[in-house]
């Protein structure tokens, strides 16, 4: 089966950042160029400007989603060096008190999010509810800079992961939308998460400064303005007319997974969430990404106290120290363009094998600026695991049918946002039971057991074929 749409997609992904040159073509290639349908009503549009080409291009399209990241995660982490100096000095609460408030983002993460991705896929939207989303984060960031009392921050904390819930599902949804399943979706997905990456980098540097020299109410007000400034980066898109248009089923975009079976079936419906839910190839994957995601969260509180123990590290050179591992998550184009051709379930199994050697390896340095090494190969590891998840994803619900695009990054976001929620909870008790060496082992060794499912779903994925 062929998709009557596919000379569309291949024109809006072959180069959408020049002009289109129509003086050679026909009136209907003009409409399909420029992001319509040969119909009656698109057949009376103008012919649009390089504006508007560029508003309904895939290359608007990268900058929206990575912006939209870019806010969200710089808005996530301005407040960490501050929270914890408000909730204790301020307001003199203790430690669990500042856990809890860390937490509450993924409580308000994990309940948005599915609420955000069915509407989104029943409505054939994107734009709206990515514009709300960030709106209500910049209210929400106007919120932590007038809140006074403990239970006001909670409020406003879970609010904020309730507004990104929006940036990220949707974000990823609008990708698959207008890239499909091929190697362009895994190098897309890796840049916008390279965009992610530098606001994990850059908020905490730039929430400190602000709160140093401008006092307490100075980080938030900047989120504000920088989450508005987002909604009206979004609000610039033009979205298609009809979204299944770019959901379209292109029996081609066959991951190197499965190149072998040339039979591949294809439905022509669009899931449901539990279809998803259901799906053993997709549950085994969410599962791998609460593992990974634990790991990551739960370094967060024993890292800086094992660093400061063991070298008498200030909070300044601990703040640097993390830095390491979000910079080889640059690397997460080049890993999405490479996991196509290898295959991206078998890339994302590797790097679990990878990241259960490298977690224990953080323990091991005997000087404080030789930890950054390990630190290095865990992003690194990281970055492998993550990224192919995210266009193998895709590729299943394309199987499926498509136009479920918002709901399996909603599973995404929920199985990443128990991760964010578990893992300090479990790391901070086997702290306490067995020190640093030993927890990060169990880590270690709790990735390791969880890697063989996904080389088991795949090879059940290829038995069922057979069986077919």
């Amino acid at each position: 089966m062929t998709s009557p749409y596919r000379d569309e997609r291949e024109a809006l992904l072959s180069d959408t950042d020049a002009p289109f040159n129509t003086s050679n073509i026909d009136s209907t290639e003009v409409n399909i160029l420029n992001g319509h349908e040969d119909n009656p009503i698109n057949a009376e549009y103008p012919l649009y400007g390089w504006f508007g080409r560029f508003r309904r291009s895939t290359t608007a399209v990268i900058i929206v989603t990575s912006i939209a990241l870019f806010t969200d995660m710089i808005v996530y982490g301005i407040v960490v060096p501050i929270l914890p100096l408000i909730v204790h000095e301020r307001l003199g609460r203790d430690s669990k008190s500042i856990g809890f408030l860390f937490g509450c983002y993924a409580i308000g993460l994990l309940s948005s999010t599915p609420i955000f991705a069915v509407l989104s896929d029943k409505y054939h939207t994107r734009k709206i509810p990515m514009m709300f989303g960030m709106l209500s984060l910049a209210i929400c960031s106007i919120l932590f800079g007038i809140a006074n009392s403990y239970w006001q921050l909670v409020v406003a904390r879970i609010a904020q992961g309730a507004a990104g819930g929006a940036s990220w599902t949707l974000s990823l949804a609008m990708l698959a939308d207008r890239f499909g399943s091929g190697p362009k979706l895994g190098v897309v997905m890796g840049t916008v998460l390279s965009a992610n990456t530098l606001g994990a980098i850059i908020g905490p540097l730039i929430g400190g400064l602000l709160y140093q020299y401008w006092g307490y109410v100075a980080p938030f007000f900047f989120c504000a303005i920088l989450a508005f400034f987002g909604f009206l980066v979004i609000s610039m898109i033009v979205e298609p007319s009809d979204l299944s248009t770019y959901q379209s089923v292109d029996e081609n975009s066959i991951i190197n997974d499965d190149i072998e079976d040339a039979n591949q079936e294809f439905h022509t419906q669009s899931p449901s969430i539990w279809n998803l839910i259901f799906d053993w190839n997709i549950i085994n994957i969410c599962l791998a990404i609460i593992v990974v995601a634990s790991i990551l969260a739960g370094l967060e509180p024993i890292l800086p106290i094992y660093l400061r123990k063991e070298f008498d590290a200030d909070a300044s050179l601990i703040g640097l120290i993390f830095i390491a591992i979000a910079i080889p998550t640059f690397l997460s184009p080049a890993v999405g363009y490479i996991s196509f051709y290898i295959g991206q379930r078998r890339t994302c199994g590797i790097g679990m094998i990878l990241m259960g050697i490298a977690t224990p390896l953080i323990s091991l340095p005997s000087k404080f600026w030789l930890v950054v090494l390990p630190l290095l190969f865990f992003g690194a590891t990281y970055s492998i695991v993550t990224t192919p998840t995210l266009p193998l994803l895709g590729h299943y619900v394309t199987q499926k049918g498509g136009g479920a695009y918002g709901q399996i990054y909603a599973l995404w976001n929920m199985a990443y946002s128990i991760g964010m929620f578990v893992g300090p909870v479990i790391a901070g008790l086997l702290f306490e039971l067995f020190e640093f060496r030993n927890t990060l082992i169990i880590f270690g060794a709790a990735v390791l057991a969880i890697t063989p499912l996904i080389f088991a779903g795949r090879l059940r994925d290829h038995a069922d074929r057979i069986q077919i």
